[in-house]
């Protein structure tokens, strides 16, 4: 479900998030077109990619037939995208190739995002997911997994709201932020016996039973007034969190809900 396991250093370096490049433009297209090319079958043709461009991107004006060929006037195309598109285009080359092309479809994409510094990576289910660290990566998939238990439910759908606007192009930080909270408030009452509570009343609670350090309990109120200054619905301030800062809610958040499931 989430992108494929990187180290750190690479994930650090994966800072575009607002633009696609017009080398990686042009690369995606040889990237493409190329491996079309490769296949021995043909399944997959110069024509039914440049039919796929103009009709998924909603592009009336351009060329059944483009003089320049099919890869030309992709090529034409492309260029003018709005960013955005670019990657949702990505996403829509993928369904055309047959299922035992996918594998190398993503790998070969995945090659290119990273030589131009995208923040995201094609995962295994056609959607472009953003680049975690491989340790952060691994509690995201650890939370998902906690939380597919029956008594999680509205953890988990928090969680997976949250984690689509972690994921989105561009980033929506806010909802990010918002709702993987509103997922560890879920899970700590959940795990405490106290529906009605609010993450205030569950630190209190953990605090009466000394069932967490002072220090661990100290890091989770700071992340709550956090919350309640800056993204949930009592924020004294408007949203202003950098993409870093966002990224450190989200993994504070999973962590949060690890040690919750696992007191």
């Amino acid at each position: 479900m989430f992108s494929a396991k990187l180290d750190d250093t690479r994930s650090e370096s994966r800072t575009i998030d607002n633009d696609a490049p017009s080398g990686l433009r042009l690369e995606l297209l040889d990237t493409v077109f190329s491996l079309a090319d490769a296949d021995k079958h043909k399944r997959v043709t110069d024509w039914q990619l440049y039919r796929v461009l103009k009709q998924s991107m909603g592009l009336a004006m351009a060329p059944e037939s483009p003089m320049a060929g099919p890869r030309g006037g992709a090529a034409r195309q492309l260029r003018d995208l709005p960013w955005q598109r670019v990657y949702d285009l990505i996403c829509r080359w993928r369904t055309e190739f047959p299922l035992e092309m996918r594998q190398e479809y993503s790998r070969r994409i995945n090659a290119l995002l990273s030589a131009y510094k995208i923040a995201w990576d094609l995962g295994g289910d056609g959607q472009l997911h953003r680049v975690l660290p491989a340790v952060a990566n691994t509690q995201v998939e650890a939370a998902f997994q906690e939380l597919n238990q029956p008594r999680f439910a509205a953890g988990l759908t928090s969680f997976r709201e949250a984690m689509s606007a972690y994921h989105d192009r561009p980033q929506r930080g806010r909802d990010a932020c918002k709702n993987i909270f509103d997922a560890l408030e879920s899970v700590s009452k959940e795990i405490l016996g106290m529906p009605s509570a609010t993450f205030g009343n569950v630190l209190a609670e953990v605090r009466k039973q000394q069932s967490l350090a002072s220090e661990t309990i100290s890091v989770l109120q700071k992340l709550y007034d956090m919350a309640n200054n800056h993204f949930r619905h009592g924020m004294t301030t408007p949203f202003t969190l950098k993409s870093a800062e966002v990224d450190f809610v989200v993994v504070s958040c999973i962590a949060g809900i690890l040690l919750f499931v696992r007191i």
